[in-house]
C-alpha cells in the first residue's frame, strides 16, 4: 500500500554551495589550532617572577660547597682587545761574535746555552798570515744563543762565529691585524699571560710597528718583559689583553656571580639565614669585573663562586612545591 505524504509536511530542500562549504570547515580548523585562552597565552610569554623567599645555607655548609662570597664596591671595569704572538729575545740585547782576521779556529770553549760573562774570551783563531792566535771575547755578559764554529774550520773576517744574547729582558710581540689597528697604539697598559700560567705580567706596549707584513696583513705590537727572573722562554707563544678603555664603575661584582632565573639577571645578596636573588641591571663587563647599575647596594656581601649550586638548590626547591 502506498503512503502519500502531504506537500505542506515536507520538509523545504536547502542548497549549500560546495565552495561555502569548504571555507566553513577551514574557518572551524583555524579556529581550534589558534583559538583559546587569550589570558594563557599572554602568561606564557610573560617571564617567570624571582622566587619570594631565599635559599637557607648555614655558613658551613657554603663553605663545604666552595661558595665563597665577596663585597660589592667600586672596580676599574676595562675594555680589551686580545692578541696573539709569542717570546722573543731582545735584538737590542744581541751581539755576534766575528774573527777579526782570516785564519783557522783553534779553540771554541762555550756551546749553545752556556753562561757567558762580558770579556770572556769564546774563541781561539790562529790568523793566517801571521800564523798568531788572537781571543775573541764576549762584549756583553747573557748566554750562547747560536755557535757556528767548531776546531779546525776556516773562517773569514765576515764569518759569525757565534750568537749571544742577554736574556735579563725578552721582547713580546704580538700581529695586530687590519680591525684592531685603529685601537692599538704605544704607551696602552696591556696585561700579558705566557702558555705557562704561572708567566704574567703587567706592562706598557713600547713599539706598534709603522708598517706591516704583506704575507700576514698585519703589524707587529712590541712590549719589553723584565726576566730576570728566567720565567719568560724565547719562543713560548703569548696573548696580550691591550686596554683601550677603562670605566670607574661605584658598583661592580665578580662575573661568576650572575646568574639568569625565568629570563631575569639575578645576583645571590648575603642574608641572616643564607642567600636571596636579587635582580640586578648590569652596565660593562671585563674578564675581572661586572658594573651593577641597579639592584646591589655598595657594601652589600654577595655569593663571587659557585653561585650556580644555589640556584640549583632554589630550582630544585620550586619544583618539589610543584
Amino acid at each position: 500500500m502506498r503512503v502519500s505524504i502531504p506537500p505542506a509536511l515536507l520538509l523545504p530542500r536547502v542548497w549549500v554551495p560546495a565552495a561555502f562549504a569548504g571555507v566553513v570547515l577551514l574557518l572551524l580548523l583555524l579556529f581550534t589550532l589558534f583559538g583559546g585562552d587569550e589570558t594563557s597565552a599572554t602568561s606564557a610569554a610573560r617571564p617567570a617572577p624571582l622566587p619570594s623567599s631565599g635559599i637557607a645555607i648555614t655558613p658551613d655548609a657554603a663553605r663545604a660547597a666552595g661558595i665563597t662570597t665577596q663585597v660589592a664596591g667600586p672596580a676599574t671595569i676595562e675594555t680589551t682587545v686580545t692578541l696573539y704572538g709569542s717570546i722573543k729575545p731582545n735584538a737590542e740585547r744581541e751581539q755576534e761574535l766575528r774573527a777579526r782576521y782570516p785564519g783557522i779556529v783553534r779553540l771554541v770553549s762555550k756551546r749553545a746555552g752556556d753562561p757567558v760573562s762580558a770579556g770572556e774570551t769564546l774563541v781561539t783563531v790562529e790568523a793566517n798570515e801571521s800564523l798568531q792566535t788572537y781571543g775573541i771575547r764576549s762584549p756583553i755578559a747573557g748566554r750562547v744563543l747560536e755557535r757556528s764554529a767548531n776546531p779546525g774550520e776556516s773562517v773569514g773576517s765576515d764569518t759569525i762565529l757565534m750568537k749571544i744574547v742577554d736574556l735579563k729582558t725578552v721582547w713580546a710581540e704580538f700581529a695586530v691585524f687590519a680591525r684592531d689597528l685603529a685601537r692599538v697604539r704605544p704607551g696602552q697598559a696591556v696585561h700579558i699571560n705566557g702558555s705557562d700560567s704561572s708567566a704574567a705580567l703587567d706592562t706598557t706596549l713600547t713599539y706598534v710597528a709603522p708598517s706591516g707584513s704583506t704575507d700576514s696583513q698585519s703589524v707587529v705590537a712590541r712590549a719589553v718583559l723584565d726576566n730576570s727572573a728566567a720565567q719568560w722562554i724565547a719562543g713560548q707563544f703569548a696573548t696580550a689583553d691591550v686596554v683601550i678603555s677603562q670605566v670607574e664603575a661605584a658598583v661592580a661584582v665578580a662575573p661568576a656571580a650572575i646568574q639568569v632565573i625565568g629570563g631575569k639577571q639575578v645576583v645571590f645578596v648575603v642574608t641572616d639565614t643564607g642567600f636571596e636573588p636579587r635582580e640586578v641591571k648590569v652596565g660593562q663587563r671585563s674578564r675581572t669585573a661586572v658594573e651593577i647599575l641597579e639592584g646591589i647596594a655598595a657594601g652589600e656581601s654577595y655569593a663571587a663562586t659557585n653561585s650556580y649550586l644555589i640556584k640549583a638548590d632554589l630550582s630544585k626547591g620550586e619544583a618539589e612545591e610543584d
